[in-house]
């Protein structure tokens, strides 16, 4: 879905609660993902988590490192993180601001960021990764938390293209495409690995889900597009939902990792 994002798209769209909610209905990444961050780490101290969201990533590495820092520009989304956890983890710390400025506190073992660095400013943020990272700590790149293999995934596919263009744009515009790599020439990477597991939901919060990302946020699209949007991925996704009207599906997780780099690889 996200390849789809129009291009005009600035990251203000997560300033919005309604966005922020849907989030929490995003599926969550691999059990195997988590273990894999934890075995990548020098030590299980200090993770950065950097464009947090409501805590996909911080709220489970919570439970293998010491402390965490969660970090989002996005007021709406620091508060669900807080709320969804419960006060679980008080070894999370929540900071609202943008990570190019952030006070990332001691240093840290491990930085994460999901499906956030193409928000982020490059050239200021990984010098700063660079410093607080030190001589042997990692940079981890998690990006994948759709559906990427179900019975109705082409229809949905051919949905979304119709939708992006009904909205006034191209889908998978070329700018688009580099921009969700362009922080691949700040790392040395090392490594990459792919991770699946098997998830199942309603349809109802599987369509809200969908306004958690930015091309489909409810401000962007305004209440009438909103309203058939639903209707018709609901009747798309429906005649494929079990009796308790919930649909299957597989997500696939890609993560890449590495040393970040203070000057970007030409």
């Amino acid at each position: 879905m996200t390849s789809g994002a129009p291009v005009q798209n600035t990251g203000r769209e997560f300033n919005d609660p309604d966005v922020a909610r849907a989030y929490l209905k995003r599926p969550p990444y691999p059990d195997a993902l988590f273990a894999r961050l934890a075995g990548l780490a020098p030590r299980r101290g200090h993770v950065l988590d950097l464009g947090c969201g409501p805590g996909k990533l911080a709220r489970p590495l919570a439970d293998a490192f010491t402390a965490v820092t969660a970090i989002d520009p996005a007021a709406p989304m620091i508060e669900v993180g807080r709320a969804a956890d419960a006060s679980r983890h008080p070894n999370i710390r929540w900071l609202c601001a943008p990570a190019e400025t952030a006070d990332f506190g001691e240093s840290a073992d491990l930085a994460v960021a999901g499906a956030s660095l193409h928000w982020m400013t490059h050239g200021v943020l990984f010098p700063r990764l660079a410093d607080a990272l030190g001589s042997d700590g990692l940079i981890a790149a998690v990006d994948g938390d759709g559906p990427s293999a179900a019975p109705w995934l082409t229809a949905h596919r051919a949905f979304t293209v119709a939708w992006v263009e009904r909205l006034g744009f191209q889908f998978d515009h070329p700018d688009f495409r580099a921009r969700m790599v362009a922080h691949e020439s700040w790392i040395d990477i090392e490594g990459r690995e792919t991770f699946t597991a098997t998830h199942s939901m309603l349809v109802a919060d599987l369509v809200e889900m969908e306004h958690s990302r930015a091309t489909w946020s409810p401000a962007n699209m305004g209440e009438a597009k909103v309203a058939a949007f639903d209707r018709e991925l609901t009747e798309l996704l429906e005649p494929h939902g079990d009796d308790r009207h919930r649909v299957t599906f597989e997500v696939t997780t890609r993560l890449l990792w590495g040393r970040p780099r203070r000057t970007r690889r030409t």
